[in-house]
Parts: structure tokens; C-alpha cells; sequence
């Protein structure tokens, strides 16, 4: 058993993603990120970055937004708030429903489809 602390938000030297404060809407009590759907990197860890879009599972948890995915990763609902790993097991994070963003922050490709996919969420 590991009895170590663990780091689970990368708070320091993130981008804000937010282009405005004005109209922001935060999902109420969090989400929680399925790390079995989560790909681990290189180094093994499995880290998303903050202003990832998440689509829900079957399962109700959430995972990373995959255009081609057909398991509820293809409609996306909400933009991670914060930087999170997720390789010790499942996480609950703050995520946005509605909120104005800048796009060139936001960890995938901005296209027509994911604007359509998420219409609370304006890219700036």
C-alpha cells in the first residue's frame, strides 16, 4: 500500500483556457474520469490536460473525447477544468458545461464538428 501523497491537479504554469468569466456554468459536484478508458503516455501515466473535452460512458463516468469513438467519447459535454492524473485509478474533477474558451488552449483540434458537438461551449 502506498501511503505517499500523490499529485492530482497540476495547478502551477497551466494556461488559463477561459476567454471570459462573464457566462460560465461548472458541472455541479464534478465528474469522474473512467482511468480504464484513459490511454497511458510514454512514461505510463495516464494524464489529461485541462480543457479537454469529455464525453460519458455507459458506465456514467467520463473519458476523453475521441471523434471516432462509439462508446459516449464522441459526444462531448464538458471541458476539464484542471490537468489531472488519473494512473492510480478513477478521479472526480471540476469540468465546465458552458463556458467562452480560447481554442488555441484547448488540448485537440477545434473543428466544425466538435462546435457542433458542443454548442454551451463557445471557441474563441
Amino acid at each position: 500500500m502506498r501511503l505517499q501523497p500523490t499529485e492530482k491537479f497540476i495547478v502551477e504554469s497551466e494556461a488559463e483556457i477561459l476567454a471570459s468569466y462573464e457566462a460560465v456554468r461548472e458541472v455541479v459536484n464534478g465528474i469522474t474520469i473512467d482511468s480504464a478508458a484513459v490511454t497511458a503516455g510514454a512514461d505510463g501515466k495516464k494524464v489529461i490536460q485541462k480543457g479537454m473535452p469529455m464525453g460519458k460512458l455507459a458506465n456514467g463516468k467520463y473519458a476523453p473525447y475521441n471523434s471516432a469513438g462509439t462508446d459516449g467519447t464522441q459526444n462531448p459535454t464538458v471541458l476539464l477544468k484542471h490537468t489531472v492524473d488519473v494512473t492510480d485509478g478513477d478521479h472526480v474533477v471540476g469540468g465546465y458545461e458552458m463556458a467562452k474558451v480560447i481554442s488555441e488552449r484547448i488540448p485537440v483540434t477545434v473543428d466544425a464538428t466538435l462546435r457542433g458537438k458542443m454548442p454551451f461551449i463557445q471557441f474563441a
